[in-house]
């Protein structure tokens, strides 16, 4: 059966050892190092446990490869729409290694600058170069300001005015995901101050919510991760304290904070779930709480176990009653930061 073997020229070699470790898409990789496989000798068994494919799409490449060469093994569901972008993905490719964009939102102001394409913000961290995208533009400037403003004045605004009045109890909810590391921070000193660093990437997890009057934090946490699982044993301790009136929890879209399960769990228990509008952390008072935690906690120290640093954190959560009262009046007030006058500069 020598017949069946994969035999390539040098120039086919060439091409298909490059191409199986550099080309950008994942699917022509793989068929290149089965090509290249089969030309070594290995059996198209062996080759598919390989690649972690079957037989029979070993077969397949076979096939795509004896009929039309390489171009013919390229080919990738060849009806699927072409984004107007990969005529310039040379052009994006090498801007971009030149000087590295530093957000998603700079990366497509460049890429309209080369190419006068527009694509939309908020997607991911990788620019897209191979396919079509089908998603709307985000909202301008002006619409994100309209947004907000509408939100607080309409939504938020009265029910903070009746927990106030004891007509209701508000919450502001959000993660806090404290990393063991080394947070600095800027200090006056007539040195320069090294600070050492914790080796470890573990984490201490706290999903709280902040009562907007009573300013208590209900928490839960963890050092595991923080899902739907986390969200409901937090809606049961809400639910747990007895209040009375209306219950309100002011949070972000997050996927454990919006799914089916939680949503169901809150109509349950008789809590209401107000959702912020994207890209609105300046409405959501307990990220205060959080800086300021990193502040009392974490900044410009060292911990050497994470135990430490985790008893650092706990330590600063159990005084935020007592001995950050003071503080935290001044600090967490229901004034909350607008931008209609705020001017922009482009960086």
């Amino acid at each position: 059966m020598a017949w069946l073997r994969i035999q390539l020229t040098e120039e086919q070699q060439r091409v298909v050892n490059e191409e199986r470790s550099v080309h950008p898409d994942p699917r022509i990789r793989e068929k290149m190092l089965v090509l290249w496989l089969l030309h070594h000798g290995v059996t198209r068994q062996d080759a598919a446990k390989i690649v972690g494919a079957s037989r029979a799409t070993v077969q397949r490449y076979v096939a795509a490869f004896r009929e039309g060469g390489l171009e013919g093994l390229r080919q990738w569901n060849p009806n699927r729409p072409v984004s107007e972008m990969v005529a310039y993905r040379d052009l994006i490719r090498e801007s971009l290694e030149q000087q590295p964009a530093r957000t998603v939102a700079e990366a497509c102001e460049r890429i309209f600058q080369l190419t006068g394409l527009q694509i939309p913000q908020g997607h991911g961290s990788e620019v897209p170069a191979g396919s079509a995208d089908p998603c709307t533009a985000q909202k301008n400037l002006a619409e994100h300001i309209e947004a907000q403003a509408t939100f607080h004045d309409s939504e938020l605004k009265p029910r903070l005015d009746a927990a106030r009045t004891g007509g209701g109890h508000v919450f502001f909810v959000d993660a806090a995901h404290f990393v063991f590391g080394t947070f600095l921070c800027c200090l006056w000193s007539f040195q320069r101050i090294y600070v050492r660093a914790a080796s470890g990437r573990q984490r201490f997890n706290v999903l709280g919510a902040w009562n907007a009057v009573t300013r208590e934090l209900i928490a839960v946490t963890n050092t595991t991760v923080v899902n739907t699982e986390t969200m409901c044993e937090l809606l049961q301790k809400i639910a747990a304290l007895g209040l009375t009136g209306p219950i309100t929890l002011v949070l972000d879209n997050a996927r454990y904070q919006r799914n089916a399960v939680v949503q169901a769990l809150a109509s349950q228990l008789g809590i209401t779930l107000l959702y912020l509008p994207s890209y609105s952390p300046n409405l959501n008072l307990i990220e205060r709480l959080w800086k300021f935690i990193k502040r009392r906690a974490l900044y410009g120290r060292y911990h050497p176990t994470f135990a430490a640093f985790q008893t650092a954190i706990q330590e600063t959560l159990d005084g935020l009653s007592s001995t950050h009262a003071d503080r935290l009046k001044s600090l967490m007030t229901l004034k909350f930061q607008q931008f209609e006058d705020v001017s922009l500069m482009a960086a």
